[in-house]
């Protein structure tokens, strides 16, 4: 669900009760994980929704990687692209198993093309995001793990291996350390919950004459973005900066355990 209003984050409250409400009308249980796109450390976001008592609210991670993605020079730079590939690895692990079968599964389907024998890496390289996302289920890494190596990144972009070959660094200094200051805190607020599958099995497909399980995601908030570039199309006028404050919370509910 998204609100509409005149400026962000006014409204929250109804729309808050009225989710509440339909859900009590439907007789539905109350959802146990709620995706939210700010404040979700804040007090007040949980006394939105005092009714459910059990629920957890994390914060969407698109929305933490933009964040960071924030702080580079431009993003035309020569690493940008390497900048965001590896700050979602650093957030993300693929699932072993299903990673494997789809190792496996690619590597007979390029064998029947006449190009067999490829080494694990050189498998990985081929295999492209839509097949990643649509055959691989990921889970977050721990807060631990995740702070590691985001200070490892940042360590290493914010330096001279993260400038390109005109000597223009990839980061602003002061601001990736500065937001880097901020966001250490919210790494918790990323983390999958434990047992809940964030994941639904939609189908399946042959590839290579192996059967693979086709998922869909239910993490995050991005699946609403869309509606910030539908604001912007059908709202008159040349001056957008007003439409990025009309969504004031994107709701992503998930039910029950699976």
């Amino acid at each position: 669900m998204s609100v509409l209003t005149a400026a962000e984050g006014a409204g929250l409250t109804d729309m808050a009760a009225g989710i509440i409400n339909r859900y009590q009308q439907a007789s539905q249980p109350p959802p146990l994980l709620l995706y939210v796109d700010r404040d979700c450390c804040s007090p007040s976001t949980k006394r939105l929704f005092q009714a459910w008592p059990d629920l957890t609210i994390r914060l969407d991670i698109w929305h933490f990687m933009r964040r960071f993605a924030s702080c580079v020079t431009t993003e035309s730079h020569q690493l940008y692209g390497l900048f965001m590939s590896k700050l979602s690895g650093c957030l993300f692990t693929w699932d072993s198993g299903d990673l494997k079968a789809l190792c496996q599964a690619k590597s007979t389907e390029l064998a029947h093309k006449s190009v067999p024998g490829l080494s694990e890496a050189d498998l990985l390289r081929r295999l492209s995001r839509r097949e990643l996302a649509l055959h691989c289920r990921r889970t977050t890494r721990g807060v631990v793990e995740t702070t590691r190596l985001l200070e490892e990144l940042i360590s290493c972009l914010d330096s001279d291996q993260g400038k390109d070959t005109m000597g223009v660094p990839l980061l602003n200094h002061d601001l990736i350390q500065q937001m880097w200051k901020q966001q250490q805190h919210h790494v918790q607020c990323i983390q999958d919950p434990p047992g809940l599958s964030l994941y639904t099995r939609t189908g399946s497909l042959t590839k290579g004459g192996i059967e693979l399980p086709t998922y869909r995601c239910a993490r995050g908030s991005t699946s609403l973005e869309s509606f910030h570039n539908h604001l912007a199309k059908f709202i008159p006028g040349t001056n957008k900066t007003h439409v990025t404050g009309v969504v004031a919370l994107n709701v992503r509910c998930i039910t029950s355990p699976q």
